[in-house]
């Protein structure tokens, strides 16, 4: 049993699908060649049937093989194919050009895209040269011809789609694999955080307190022990009220995932601080990749960080506004007043790392001087995955808009059996360019679904109020044109957010209209006539239509599961290492640092009344001053291991 992958992601060989496709398919060849040969049509002799036999089941052996060495088995079909038909001599049996799909789709799967169309170019070569023979004419060639060359060509597209989309799973697969790794990654990064802020509020102080208060103990001027004692009070509940913001910012918890519930309890504790932090939201709050709203929250974090640590005093504004495709973000500050360093909202390294969050989301971010002093970051983060390229998409729209405009045209005006093939040069033309603009819009099905399918109702209203009073065959082009109604209603459901049930009601409508027109304009119709052609017109519809929209929204469903699983999976895992880090520090701050800072300031305090041993007091304050800063290294050790 062979296995392994490959670009198509193919698994171990055979398996179930490798077997029963082409057993299925060999049922429909022999079934459906007995239906229009022997049933519907003039019956087949012994030796044509013996060559149908032989070619289909030929063909259905090569297709189990067609994941292993799909350009040989694509090969091995065309011939094979090929061949049969040129022997049997029949455009009905469904012998030649019909294993070949399969094959095809399997080499578009898992070739490039040059091989893919070079094959596919050769398949409908040989296809057509093979029943060439037995066309009844340029127009049932053209015809044909048509339909086989927009079948394979569709075929190679969607194959070649599966092709990325498979190769897409892989890369989310790979950084599902390396969970582990980022989640070390995002713990690492959230204690070295955390361990320089817990330095910078509160490592310094304490460190001075303690030395002051020891130094001011030994000196017997009393002036200058009171003032020690203050400076420590002072000193003390700066420390205790930073320390206590920094337990509301660690312990945060940021599993909610959006920024306008993320985004006020940041900026709201800053300003509890005394920074005057002002936060704007702006526009509809959309739907964001969870990876979006990390990076946009960690932006703002570090820079709001960076405003308390580099300009103090300074106040800082916060906007966030949802535009078209993307998450703008600016946050500024004024000059920093008092003692501040000027430093604006961070130095290299921590522009540095807020422009990789940004540019890890294929966003960008800007960081400098105002004109008016302070500082400012700006980041542009797309809501979507970035756009690329024209590609294989772009193919299937093209050959889907070509083939619902020229289907219809050619079923209308060319021959053996054109529908309407006379009528005069002004309806002709008329009826091509309603043909043409009711296709077009179908290029546009999926970025924008209900307009090009309110598009192409629109012009089959308009159709059945023109040239449906006028002649009766207007609603048989209408009904060959059908594929555009079906690709139209399959978009809405695909792409479409929100409801899209009414899609294929309103599908039907112009169905109802249309056949209702036809028999309004016969002038032997009856009375209960225009009833029975509403509810024929409008259920006819529906009975193709449903089926096409239960289709599109099956794979919405099923296309968006993995992805959004994964990504979601993938933000959680780093989350959910960086909050564990925050509670455990938050944990360590309110039993232990917190404590001796609280003792600390009331023993100065309590120094400070006029019958107080200030020498005690003042080795009792560096003792507690001593304690905090023992626990606080004691917590900023476990943070490093």
């Amino acid at each position: 049993m062979l296995s392994g992958t490959d670009a198509g992601g193919a698994a171990r060989w055979p398996g179930l699908a490798d077997i029963a496709v082409p057993a299925v398919l060999a049922l429909g060849q022999l079934g459906g060649t007995l239906l229009f040969n022997g049933v519907l049509g003039d019956p087949l002799d012994r030796r044509q049937w013996i060559l149908v036999w032989a070619g289909v089941l030929a063909g259905a052996a090569a297709l189990v093989w067609r994941r292993v060495a799909p350009l040989r088995v694509l090969a091995a079909t065309t011939a094979v194919g090929g061949a049969c038909a040129l022997a049997i001599h029949d455009a009905e049996v469904l012998v030649g050009g019909v294993a070949e799909v399969v094959a095809l789709f399997s080499v578009a799967v898992r070739r490039s895209g040059r091989v893919a169309v070079v094959s596919t170019l050769a398949s409908w070569a040989v296809v057509f040269l093979s029943f060439l023979p037995v066309r009844s004419g340029l127009g049932d060639a053209l015809v044909t011809e048509f339909f086989n060359g927009t079948q394979l060509f569709v075929v190679t597209a969607l194959g070649q789609l599966r092709r990325q989309r498979h190769a897409h799973r892989r890369t989310l697969a790979e950084r599902l694999a390396a969970g582990d790794a980022e989640r070390r990654a995002a713990a690492e990064a959230e204690r070295r955080r955390l361990a320089q802020d817990l330095h910078d509020v509160a490592g310094h102080h304490l460190s001075a307190i303690a030395v002051h208060s020891a130094a001011a103990a030994r000196v017997p001027d009393p002036g200058v022990a009171r003032a020690a004692l203050t400076a420590a009070a002072d000193t003390g509940r700066d420390v205790q009220d930073a320390l206590a913001h920094l337990v509301d910012l660690v312990a945060a918890d940021t599993a909610e995932g959006r920024l306008d519930r993320l985004l006020p309890p940041l900026c709201h504790g800053l300003t509890r601080l005394g920074v005057p932090v002002a936060l704007t939201l702006e526009g509809r709050a959309r739907r964001v990749r969870p990876e979006v709203v990390t990076a946009a929250y960690r932006i703002v974090q570090e820079a709001l960080t960076n405003a308390l640590r580099y300009a103090p005093g300074a106040s800082v504004t916060v906007e966030v506004r949802y535009a078209s495709g993307a998450v703008r973000i600016a946050v500024a500050n004024t000059a920093p007043t008092g003692s501040g360093t000027g430093g604006g909202l961070g130095g290299g390294r921590g522009i540095a790392g807020m422009r990789e969050r940004a540019e890890g989301v294929d966003g960008t971010l800007t960081a400098g001087p105002e004109p008016g002093g302070g500082w400012a970051v700006r980041a542009d983060l797309p809501l979507a995955a970035p756009r690329r390229g024209p590609g294989w998409p772009e193919v299937v729209d093209g050959t889907t808009v070509f083939f619902c405009a020229v289907l219809p045209l050619l079923l209308s005006f060319v021959p053996p059996e054109p529908m309407a093939g006379g009528w005069p040069v002004a309806a002709r033309a008329a009826t091509v360019v309603a043909l043409v603009a009711r296709a077009l819009p179908l290029w546009w099905r999926r970025r924008a679904p209900w307009r090009a399918f309110a598009a192409l109702a629109a012009v089959d209203l308009l159709w059945t109020a023109t040239a449906g009073v006028v002649s009766q065959t207007a609603f048989a082009v209408l009904v060959v044109g059908s594929p555009a109604s079906l690709v139209a209603v399959y978009a809405v459901a695909r792409y479409a957010a929100g409801r899209t049930w009414p899609a294929p009601f309103l599908g039907a409508v112009p169905w109802a209209a249309g056949l209702t027109t036809a028999i309004a304009i016969d002038p032997h119709h009856h009375a209960g006539d225009l009833t029975f052609g509403v509810l024929a017109g409008g259920g006819g519809a529906l009975l193709l239509l449903l089926p096409f929209w239960a289709w599109g929204r099956t794979v919405a469903l099923r296309v968006h599961r993995f992805e959004s699983r994964a990504l979601e999976l993938m933000a959680a895992r780093a989350g959910e290492a960086a909050l564990a880090e925050r509670h455990r520090v938050a944990i360590g701050l309110r039993g232990t640092v917190l404590d001796h800072t609280s003792r600390l300031v009331s023993t100065a305090e309590s120094g400070l009344t006029d019958d107080a041993d200030v020498p005690r007091t003042l080795t009792a304050v560096a003792g507690h001053a001593r304690a905090a800063l023992t626990e606080m290294r004691r917590l900023l050790a476990s943070l490093e291991n």
